[in-house]
């Protein structure tokens, strides 16, 4: 039998952080919170009150895509009106007062401390028909994966934090930093547990979609264990400045990779069984007509659901559909629904484009990014015989093209991700025959990172009724195309190119235009395996998902990537510092009993 999660809002008691001055005295109901808490119907409730968490981290650029995506090799921030402004070029405003850092922190701890009492009072609580032996079990196992997501995302932003695991029943006014390592440890049990615990998939025991399975918690753990086999991997020698390098151990980073591709290649090869497997095409993964809840996306590990239902179950919906959109309406003289909402926020790299490699064969490219956009209304100037002028330089040249759409439904705007002459834009453009539209075509000689680029395509809604209306579409956490990329990763670490090669292959076959190649034609050698290869796969495949800081922040290449390859204001500005996050200004000005609550380095 399915259960929904009903999202309510439920009175989550303060944690250890919340500060004194926020305290009302007059009464104390953290004993009925308990006592509530302690029963079934309470059990269920507080479990389903973290999990809107979820959507703070996933639903706008307030949550993790800030902390992410802008301010990496990959993605620049197109705005100064974007509020990941400063922390996507690393500016002076960037700092423990930045509300990216404290969004995070704010959401975690609360909830982490909600899931304390649950996981520590959980196996004592008396079962009934709607708590079942079974359900409990299941739900203690979704407990502890939350608190291991939420300390993750902690220590991969800050790396030593708070840690624990215990229930808080009133504010504390001193805190201390627990070693990241202590921190990690606590994660792993969980994941572990959760493992075993929860249902196995996704796609078994009826589990709904939005819940945690092992499947999510196997995945996380095998990122988790890489994660620490690559902090015992940095030495003093190779990384400086890097805070990691104290723990330097070659042999513990070497029992963590294996541990990292053990857990990454038995659920790879569990998941026929489990009900899981890659879509057939890379398209597939992003089609609105595969979303959850409807089942059809094997692939998907984990979602932030966003849907409103009748029941208002979700109840909430997100804005990730518009932070991609280029500035078509310049061109189309109006924005719609096929095209969306025109932020202009977030665009990618000079490196990013090229990253997207053998576009003949690969289709990861015409899958991520639009190409072509169709007249919507004829756009014909008054003067100039009816045509527009654009501008832009060609070869250290200023080149001037005319365009103009009179026929709606025909070619307004098409950008091929390639460069062109200008005497072969011209030849494309004009001269197509009656009622053909002279359409603009914007080669990357163009692209200005304020609102000429290509559209990326993974967010957008084309559900909604208007442009302007936010996504109910749910949001990919996790999923199994990234579990083969673990798997490639701690193979390369072990030293073990071969397989890391044979898992990254199952990839790229499946990104593989069948019309137009042979099986095998985008398979790469084990000699072809480095660091910068598998980085460059990631973008490749999860460009935009929500961890490419964290996977620069891991491998220790953020500060080199960013300085070689961001084509923005970041690879000036980018410091040593930033290999970690500032601790919010906010935790440090609560903490007045005991010694000063540290600052992390540089900060």
């Amino acid at each position: 039998m399915k259960k929904k999660i009903l999202l309510l809002s439920f009175p989550l008691l303060l944690s250890l952080f919340t500060s004194c001055q926020d305290v009302l005295n007059e009464e104390n109901h953290s004993n009925t919170t308990q006592e509530f808490m302690a029963t079934p119907d309470g059990f269920i409730m507080g479990l389903n009150s973290v999990y809107p968490v979820l959507r703070f981290i996933y639903g706008d650029e307030g949550g993790l895509h800030g902390l992410m995506t802008p301010g990496t090799d990959e993605m620049k921030c197109g705005t100064s009106s974007n509020r990941t402004y400063d922390i996507a070029h690393y500016t002076s405003n960037f700092n423990a007062g930045n509300e990216y850092p404290k969004n995070l922190w704010n959401n975690a701890y609360p909830n982490i401390n909600t899931l304390n009492f649950l996981i520590n009072a959980g196996p004592g609580i008396a079962t009934n028909s709607k708590l079942t032996d079974a359900l409990k079990t299941q739900y203690i196992g979704e407990a502890k994966f939350l608190r291991a997501f939420l300390y993750f995302n902690l220590v991969q932003q800050f790396g030593d934090v708070t840690l624990n695991t215990t229930f808080n029943t009133t504010p504390s006014m001193s805190a201390t930093r627990n070693d990241m390592m202590d921190v990690y440890d606590v994660i792993v049990k969980d994941l572990v547990d959760a493992s075993t615990e929860c249902s196995p998939s996704p796609q078994q025991n009826g589990l709904e979609s939005g819940r945690v399975s092992a499947a999510a918690a196997r995945h996380l753990l095998s990122r988790v264990y890489l994660t620490i086999g690559w902090a015992y991997d940095k030495s003093p020698a190779q990384y400086p400045n890097n805070p990691q390098n104290k723990y330097y151990n070659t042999e513990k980073a070497k029992e963590y990779y294996q541990k990292a591709y053990e857990t990454a290649t038995k659920l790879i090869a569990d998941a026929p069984s489990l009900g899981l497997s890659l879509m057939p095409n890379f398209a597939d993964v992003f089609d609105e007509a595969n979303d959850s809840p409807s089942g059809k996306n094997k692939e998907e590990l984990f979602v932030a659901r966003f849907d409103w239902d009748i029941d208002n179950t979700f109840g909430a919906r997100g804005t990730l559909n518009h932070y991609y959109v280029n500035g078509y309406d310049t061109f189309l003289g109006e924005r719609n629904i096929r095209d969306g909402r025109c932020y202009s926020w977030n665009n990618p790299t000079g490196y990013t484009f090229a990253t997207f490699n053998n576009r003949d064969k690969d289709t990861r490219y015409t899958a991520t990014f639009q190409t072509v956009w169709y007249a919507t209304k004829k756009v014909v100037n008054s003067t100039n015989n009816g045509f527009y002028e654009l501008k832009y330089n060609i070869d250290g040249k200023s080149e001037t093209f005319k365009w103009q759409q009179t026929t709606v439904g025909d070619t307004a705007l098409y950008y091929p991700g390639y460069k062109m002459t200008a005497d072969e834009i011209r030849a494309k453009t004009i001269n197509r025959g009656a009622d053909k539209n002279t359409y603009v075509l914007v080669t990357p000689d163009a692209y200005d990172g304020l609102k000429m680029f290509p559209t990326m395509m993974k967010f957008l809604d084309r559900t909604k009724n208007n442009f302007n209306d936010p996504s109910d579409r749910p949001v990919i956490i996790f999923r199994l195309a990234e579990t083969y990329l673990l798997a490639a990763e701690a193979a390369f670490k072990l030293n073990d190119n071969t397989n890391a090669a044979k898992y990254i292959n199952v990839i790229r076959e499946r990104a593989r235009n069948k019309a137009t190649s042979e099986v095998g034609a985008l398979d790469v050698k084990a000699s072809d395996i480095t660091l910068n290869f598998i980085l460059e796969e990631r973008t490749r495949e999860l460009l935009a998902e929500h961890c490419r800081w964290a996977d620069l922040a891991r491998t220790g290449t953020l500060l080199d990537r960013v300085r070689m390859y961001d084509d923005g204001f970041a690879n000036k500005n980018i410091q040593d510092k930033h290999m970690l996050r500032p601790i919010p200004s906010e935790q440090i000005d609560r903490v007045v009993s005991g010694e000063k609550y540290p600052q992390n380095p540089g900060w």
